[in-house]
Parts: structure tokens; C-alpha cells; sequence
């Protein structure tokens, strides 16, 4: 009888995403990996097939992960634009420390491969589609219950707030410049109502 793995799977997973997210996948070795999930790199390939594949489960879990927050803050707000501001909030100013990296795993993935590995690279490129897809119901959502103006499209609302909050993650990993996060939400959340 074959020895079972005995690890969690989606802690690892989780761990790993941690790693990644940090350093990037080319910057994490196997010896990387195997210190901070406790296994061996026979364990890893024989869980996950290869470092590409624990990556690949990695870049999925982030992206749940992104999602499961929103859903978090619109299940609390009583608008979907107040539940986008409550996660940009969140994310910029009150767990900023707490992230592996100021940019978003999904743009980092897809700045990294964008030459380099074309099956991490397509999963990177179709993860930030569904994301997208994700954000333009949302907006759909904000343009059916009045809160935006239906001239534009969920698609063209969910473009600009992934612009900006991705431009303000990037911002506001600079030193001294906190005390401009709040003004700066404010102000992107203005424009979002103004296109």
C-alpha cells in the first residue's frame, strides 16, 4: 500500500501562495518551498506534480481568496459600492502590512510570465479575466440598483477600479505617504461615480 501524504492541503496551499506572492515564482526555489511547507521536494511532486503545478494551485487559491473578501465586505455594506470601498479600504490601509507584497499576486503573475511560461502565463491571464468578469456583474449589479450611471458598461466600471486600486496598492507602498490613503479613496470613489 502506497504512503499517504499527510499534510493539509489547503494549508500548504495557502503557505505556498504566501511564498509566491512574495518573491514571485522564478525567485522560489524548491528549497524555499520545502522550508516553508515542511515537505520534502518528493512530497511536493507527488502532491502537486511539480513546483509549477503547487504554483498554479496557489494562483487559484489567491484569487478565491480576493473574491471571498469581497463577498465578505458586500455582505456587510448596504450598497456594492460601499462593499468595494469597505475592501479597498481593507486592503490599503488596514491589513496592508499584513500582505506578502504590495501588488496584487494576480498582476505580479501576470507581469512575470508574461514572456517566460506559457501555461503559467495563460492561467494568469484567465484568472484576471474571471476576476474581471467577477467585478463587471458587480458593477452590473451597482448600474441596476441605481447606484452608477448606466452609461456606462459594468465592464467599463470594472476596467477603472481595477486601474486604480491597482495603481493605489502600487502608491502606497512608498514610506510616508499614509495619511494620503483615505483622500485618495475618496477621490477614486468620486471619479467611479462620475464616469
Amino acid at each position: 500500500m502506497a504512503n499517504k501524504v499527510k499534510f493539509e492541503r489547503e494549508n500548504v496551499i495557502r503557505v505556498a501562495c504566501q511564498l509566491f506572492w512574495q518573491k514571485g515564482f522564478h525567485a522560489t526555489s524548491t528549497r524555499d518551498l520545502q522550508e516553508a511547507i515542511n515537505m520534502r521536494p518528493g512530497s511536493i511532486y507527488s502532491a502537486f506534480g511539480s513546483k509549477e503545478g503547487l504554483y498554479s494551485e496557489s494562483l487559484k487559491d489567491y484569487t478565491v481568496q480576493i473574491k471571498n473578501q469581497i463577498e465578505g465586505f458586500l455582505s456587510s455594506a448596504d450598497t456594492v459600492l460601499g462593499g468595494l470601498r469597505a475592501f479597498v479600504e481593507n486592503v490599503i490601509i488596514k491589513t496592508k502590512d499584513c500582505s506578502p507584497s504590495a501588488i496584487c499576486m494576480l498582476v505580479k503573475a501576470n507581469s512575470e510570465f508574461a514572456e517566460k511560461d506559457s501555461t503559467l502565463c495563460e492561467l494568469s491571464l484567465d484568472l484576471a479575466a474571471q476576476f474581471e468578469t467577477y467585478l463587471t456583474q458587480l458593477f452590473e449589479q451597482a448600474i441596476n440598483n441605481g447606484e452608477l450611471n448606466s452609461n456606462v458598461t459594468g465592464l467599463e466600471y470594472a476596467r477603472f477600479f481595477q486601474v486604480q486600486f491597482t495603481g493605489l496598492r502600487g502608491y502606497f507602498n512608498r514610506p510616508d505617504v499614509e495619511q494620503l490613503a483615505q483622500p485618495m479613496i475618496n477621490q477614486m470613489f468620486i471619479q467611479i461615480k462620475t464616469l
